[in-house]
């Protein structure tokens, strides 16, 4: 998808279609004086996109995000407490993606080194619970390709990857993807760099399994806003000669 994997199924010339969906789940409940609050929020997100080769190696790609949530606070306890509690959802669009692509998807070195704009016009003052969606998505996936998720914002991003085969069952991979996020409501740009090293082992011709180590800087914010690291462990399954399944677990730490 969007993250370049599968740059081995990448055909010389026509139409790839791609689709990822993420959940997200958190929650937590605090007691005192008989009175206990709890809060739950759960959120359901995709990625539709496609990419068409115009020449054996230049690709144009677009991607469309999509983003549902739903939280929720309780307070149980004694009158006037008794089962009170209030909940809100909201679907949210994200920025459209439009971009060109190098791709080289044959031999031992694979790449992608792409160029690309993101913005969408119905994300312009944006509720809260609408911005409460699409910032729920954004950390579904580390804040990887967070220009796709803020709001009232134009980004001009760099995605790139680059995958090698080092033995006969292990491929070493690297995203990475440079951000310029202009609000267009008057706030301050902000810059981001986004870096994932990997590693994966087939076991069988038609399955690899291995990890990579996500990590997002905002060079122009400080404190604990800057960054985000995680770890993301995953196994692909070849369906045919052009088209894989794709699972991998988010595990934020930072």
């Amino acid at each position: 998808g969007q993250l370049g994997a599968g740059l081995s199924v990448s055909r010389a010339q026509g139409l790839r279609l791609y689709g990822e969906l993420g959940f997200y789940t958190t929650g937590d409940s605090e007691s005192a004086g008989g009175i206990e609050a709890s809060y739950r929020l759960w959120s359901v997100s995709a990625i539709l996109g496609g990419g068409y080769k115009i020449a054996p190696d230049l690709e144009i790609e677009a991607m469309l995000p999509l983003a549902f949530y739903s939280q929720s606070i309780s307070l149980e306890g004694p009158a006037p407490f008794v089962d009170q509690s209030d909940s809100e959802s909201e679907f949210a669009v994200g920025n459209l993606h439009l971009g060109v692509n190098y791709v080289r998807g044959e031999g031992p070195l694979r790449m992608k080194i792409g160029g690309a704009l993101e913005y969408g016009l119905w994300t312009i003052d944006p509720s809260d619970e609408y911005a409460g969606a699409l910032g729920a998505a954004a950390y579904t996936r580390g804040a990887q390709d967070i220009g796709l998720w803020i709001p009232e914002t134009l980004s001009i991003v760099t995605p790139s990857r680059v995958e090698m085969d080092v033995a006969e069952k292990v491929v070493v991979s690297g995203d990475g993807q440079l951000g310029v996020h202009i609000p267009t409501d008057g706030g301050d740009t902000e810059l981001t760099i986004q870096l994932a090293p990997g590693v994966g082992f087939f076991p069988s011709p038609t399955v690899l399994i291995g990890g990579r180590f996500p990590f997002v800087w905002v060079p122009t914010e400080s404190g604990s806003d800057s960054t985000f690291f995680g770890f993301e462990p995953y196994v692909r399954f070849d369906v045919s000669e052009s088209a894989f399944l794709n699972a991998r677990f988010t595990l934020n730490i930072d």
